[in-house]
């Protein structure tokens, strides 16, 4: 599940809009690099996927022009991993494309030419951030000691609409992704019910071409993407904001426990913002804790 949190609505539509048409991943390339690669030129996909579960295991990668390996990861939530996780996908895409020249070829002296990583992280999450930031595989070394021996940088950029945005403006594709994301928001903000934001968002959509072939050849794919996962990220918000409560309500009762031998039971409720009551209630509970350890080890010594 801590996998999946990352991997929300967005990112199936993100995926699959993508897949669909390489000339996006050709104009997304431009757009991040500032290259000017035409739009026909050959893309590869070469993504990984788990084969006991029938998954995929990062979002998406391509060969571009036989030359250069991109890996882009899109994410709701910024994780400062990225770099490790991503050190980690290169690997496994390199043994797949070393498999052309035969296992044993990198024991070979002959140098064996392989196409040079491009790693990109596409953020369009609900909290602010920047709109491009570096990464680096580097700052999770435990020691941090002169010039690191393995280095991997990730490019983050946030792709969240905004009309100003100069990299989005790069890409056609990007932007009516962005857009897409940007009005199915606005409906739910209206407070539209999901199963009416998803319709009313991909009707505007069609009629105002954005994403308009794609979402009229998948939309009904498209609508069960965003309405099933979508409820998997509102099950995983409700699981992290019970986590906090719960770590909050932890925190007041250890508070409770240490003092209860220093100040007044009233005075703690005060401390710690609750009524007597609860604080008498939480004192009573550790106090038969310790009774029943104590009777424990009394059993245990006889």
């Amino acid at each position: 599940m801590t996998e999946q949190a990352n991997r929300n609505y967005r990112d199936s539509v993100f995926t699959k809009y993508f897949r669909e048409n390489p000339e996006g991943l050709v104009e997304l390339y431009n757009a991040i690099t500032g290259t000017n690669y035409p739009l026909d030129t050959p893309v590869v996909p070469n993504s990984l996927e788990d084969v006991l579960y029938k998954e995929k295991m990062n979002d998406l990668s391509f060969v571009l022009d036989n030359q250069i390996l991109v890996l882009i990861e899109h994410q709701s939530t910024i994780n400062e991993n990225m770099a490790l996780r991503l050190l980690m996908y290169v690997a496994r895409l390199y043994e797949k494309l070393l498999n052309q020249w035969g296992k044993r070829a990198v024991y070979e002296e002959k140098r064996i030419p392989i196409p040079q990583p491009k790693f990109v992280v596409l953020y369009n999450g609900r909290a602010p951030y920047p709109e491009h930031t570096i990464q680096q595989l580097s700052k999770s070394f435990m020691v941090q000691d002169g010039e690191p021996t393995l280095e991997l940088r990730v490019d983050v950029y946030n792709i969240n609409y905004r009309e100003e945005s100069e990299f989005l403006q790069k890409s056609r594709y990007l932007t009516d992704y962005s857009l897409f994301v940007h009005i199915l928001h606005q409906e739910i903000t209206a407070g539209k019910t999901l199963d009416e934001a998803i319709r009313s968002a991909i009707a505007q959509c069609i009629r105002q071409d954005i994403m308009r072939e794609f979402l009229e050849e998948h939309g009904s794919e498209v609508y069960n993407m965003l309405l099933g996962e979508w409820k998997i990220e509102e099950a995983l918000d409700y699981k992290e904001q019970k986590g906090r409560e719960e770590g909050i309500k932890e925190e007041k009762n250890r508070t409770i426990r240490a003092l209860k031998d220093v100040l007044e039971p009233e005075v703690i409720a005060e401390t710690v913002q609750q009524p007597v009551e609860y604080v008498l209630k939480v004192l009573d509970e550790a106090m038969m804790v310790s009774e029943d350890e104590t009777a424990y080890k009394v059993e245990k010594k006889e």
